[in-house]
């Protein structure tokens, strides 16, 4: 009898278990999109970006491996450890920029790249 009472608790459990609803899986999956959104940003702002005398004074540190918004900092040349100029975040498909440079000439430009870019586009 002590087996059959122990195969109803097992089933109870087993049958609530099949209740609870599963975690989301947008959560995770939204993020790995972002990350993947920023990874190929931050690859074009390499090759694109560093080459260019627009941005000689300018060096990129990405944080793709955080757990909350990757972002991609745009700091002073030869100083990681400075306030960003610029931070660019992105979402599954797009990424936008805030900080110091939002207010510069070269905002339009960094704008409309990190959007070709988010969105696929592999030219500078």
């Amino acid at each position: 009898m002590l087996t059959f009472q122990r195969l109803l608790v097992f089933g109870a459990v087993i049958g609530l278990a099949g209740c609870a609803a599963p975690a989301p899986q947008s959560g995770a999956g939204a993020h790995a999109r972002a990350v993947a959104t920023l990874q190929r940003v931050n690859a074009r702002a390499h090759t694109c970006w560093l080459k260019d005398s627009d941005f000689r004074d300018y060096g990129l540190v990405p944080e793709l491996d955080t757990t909350s918004t990757p972002r991609l900092l745009v700091v002073p040349r030869g100083k990681p450890q400075a306030l960003p100029k610029a931070v660019i975040v992105a979402s599954a498909d797009s990424a936008q920029f805030y900080g110091p440079l939002a207010a510069s000439p070269l905002s339009t430009r960094i704008q409309d790249d990190i959007s070709r870019w988010a969105g696929g586009a592999s030219g500078c």
